[in-house]
């Protein structure tokens, strides 16, 4: 019960129970002074009755007039004439009428209505006594009256009081309300600096303490923002050319080389300028340098259609272009243009062609492949264009043969969507400080027949190409949501959602629906994992995604991150449950840059998962590093 609930009910309480109290007492009076009134208005009924009757000489029938008078003029029992001897005379009944109060009442106010007299003489001899008693039923109805009149007044009363005490309770405590949406922002690792100081001092000094805290936060907050973008462009950025640069390259590939990965394969180009130093000694460094630049944007224009591609500067003379999912002659269309270009730009300088030139060498590549393998046959291509009469080398990767065409895929995967063949598979995303599981990862197959399963890398890459993957993930959200997995209950899972299926337009509005009807019998705890580029490059509608999924007590997880955006504030707008990045950027990132990601992440609640384990040597490095939550094929043992 809060604060306001306890204080309110023990005010109300306590005003009900005094204007109880008060109720009482009138009350009582009132029946007091009721029975009072009964008693003198019959003491003084036979008191002038005597006096009149005295007058009368002894007329019975003078003396029947006046009492009949009396009691047609007043409220009373009976009035009864008695002679000296106490026979009666004459005696006035009133008549027996029922009582339109109800019975409890008359049981519970005991009225007794005394009976008067008063001595009737002519002279000095006496004649006779009159006797006159009240009407108890008239009490009744008047105090019955009065009592309907006392619990509407006091009803009135304690209701306005009620609302009094209501409107002075909420002005009191508004700081107290501010204070716990501050707190509680505070749990929820957000960042909010009350502005209104109360005068109370209790909650003055609450309030500023708060405020102090949340400024200490949000200042190491900001100081690790900084520092992380700025290890950033020292580890990610080259200086003159501002491409991306060698650790950059090596960082992102993981996202391109796995067997999660959307894109099946793709090409590489591997560049090399030759004749730097006869250009330095020719037009100078600073020369130099802006042809790097032009060069640099040649290479931006070139591939500006491929979203995915990655530029990267090697080393001093070597560049790098990434091209996921293009085809061989669409990559040495582009790369002849390259050269074209580049040509012109230093002819244009007056370099000496012969001497100044540059190298091409396209390796194509497959998502099964490894870093140093790519590399590898990278150089190799660069090494062959080199000696090449034209200085451009295509090399093919025998590792890009399709073992099934796009045809007999897109009936494979449109049978298997028709007849809800997908099934989901977990890796284990485990804290080996604590020895245990943090959630379940899923993953998807398909499932043919008994005999014939493809895993997620087999047909992935090939719905990507024939345009099939969104209809494979909406499918399998609703076998998710609507037929889930009795199996996994009382447990955490987690799925991944790629950038592609999250950024077309009408998926939110589906995933709404969806999760209305049916996120409440979910048996297990879920959380969506969205890629890192999407969540700092489309803010506004990755701020959707998170308010529904909180809507529903989702939780939302970041992938790929390699700390590559500009600023890390989405962080803290997002607080993602945990954010997974390769288990190489974590050992390749120095302690400055690992310093201020765990300054941010710390700050706001965070955890970081290192993926990719796959031995007990990357283990052991992470753990040097303080990182110990891991998910990889290390983990199978535990």
């Amino acid at each position: 019960m809060t604060l306001f609930k306890q204080i309110a009910l023990m005010l109300s309480t306590f005003l009900i129970i005094i204007l109880a109290t008060v109720l009482i007492l009138n009350f009582q009076n009132e029946n007091s002074s009721v029975q009072d009134r009964l008693y003198k208005d019959a003491k003084n009924t036979a008191s002038s009755l005597g006096i009149s009757m005295s007058t009368a000489s002894g007329d019975i029938s003078i003396m029947q007039t006046m009492i009949n008078a009396s009691f047609d003029g007043g409220y009373y029992r009976y009035i009864s004439l008695n002679d000296t001897e106490e026979k009666i005379i004459y005696k006035k009944n009133l008549e027996e009428k029922p009582l339109n109060i109800p019975k409890w009442f008359i049981d519970a106010i005991k009225i007794e209505a005394p009976i008067a007299s008063a001595s009737i003489s002519t002279g000095w001899s006496q004649v006779g006594t009159i006797y006159v008693q009240g009407d108890t039923r008239y009490a009744y109805k008047q105090l019955y009256t009065i009592l309907q009149n006392l619990i509407i007044s006091f009803s009135i009363i304690t209701i306005i009081g009620l609302m009094v005490l209501n409107t002075l309770l909420v002005v009191i405590l508004r700081p107290l309300k501010e204070v716990q949406i501050q707190a509680e922002a505070i749990t929820k690792n957000e960042f909010i600096i009350q502005e209104h100081i109360p005068h109370t001092k209790e909650f003055k000094d609450v309030v500023i303490g708060m405020n102090t805290m949340v400024k200490k936060m949000k200042n190491i907050f900001d100081k690790a923002n900084e520092e992380l973008k700025h290890q950033k462009e020292l580890e990610y950025i080259d200086n003159i050319t501002k491409l991306k640069n060698r650790k950059y390259f090596i960082d992102k590939l993981p996202e391109y080389l796995k067997i999660e990965a959307t894109s099946k394969g793709g090409q590489n180009i591997m560049i090399a300028l030759s004749g730097v130093i006869e250009a330095n000694e020719k037009i100078g460094h600073k020369e130099v340098n802006k042809l790097f630049v032009k060069i640099a944007d040649i290479f931006h224009s070139s591939v500006i259609k491929n979203n995915n591609a990655i530029i990267a500067r090697m080393n001093g003379t070597e560049f790098c272009i990434l091209l996921p999912d293009c085809s061989d002659k669409e990559c040495l269309e582009i790369t002849k243009n390259i050269f074209n270009l580049v040509e012109k730009s230093i002819k244009e300088i007056r370099l000496n062609s012969a001497e100044t030139f540059i190298s091409l060498g396209i390796c194509g590549y497959s998502h099964e492949e490894n870093i140093a393998q790519l590399l590898s046959h990278s150089d190799d291509a660069l090494a062959k264009a080199k000696f090449s009469n034209t200085n451009i080398y295509q090399e093919h990767s025998n590792n890009t043969t399709e073992v099934m065409g796009k045809e007999e895929w897109r009936e494979i995967i449109n049978k298997a969507i028709t007849l809800n063949s997908f099934d989901f598979i977990s890796f284990k995303a485990v804290d080996m400080k604590l020895k245990k599981v943090i959630h379940n990862r899923l993953s998807l197959i398909l499932k043919v027949d008994e005999k014939n399963i493809y895993k997620y890398y087999q047909f992935m890459p090939a719905a990507n190409q024939i345009g099939l993957a969104h209809s494979i993930y909406t499918n399998i959200l609703e076998m998710m949501f609507k037929k889930p997995d009795e199996t996994l209950k009382d447990s955490t899972c987690s799925i991944r959602l790629p950038y592609a299926y999250l950024e077309f337009k009408d998926t939110y509005k589906y995933m709404n629906e969806l999760l209305n009807n049916y996120a409440r019998n979910l048996p297990f705890k879920l959380i969506i994992e969205v890629p890192d580029a999407f969540a700092f490059e489309d803010s506004q509608q990755i701020k959707l995604y998170k308010e529904l999924f909180e809507k529903h007590n989702i939780d939302m997880g970041i992938f790929e991150f390699i700390g590559e955006s500009d600023d890390y504030y989405y962080l803290q707008e997002l607080r993602p449950a945990y954010i997974k990045g390769d288990s190489n950027y974590f050992i390749s990132a120095n302690e400055h840059t690992l310093s201020a990601l765990r300054f941010i992440t710390d700050s706001v609640g965070i955890s970081l998962i290192a993926t990719d384990v796959k031995d007990k040597e990357t283990l052991d490095k992470l753990q040097n590093k303080d990182i110990y939550m891991i998910q990889g094929s290390v983990t199978l043992s535990i």
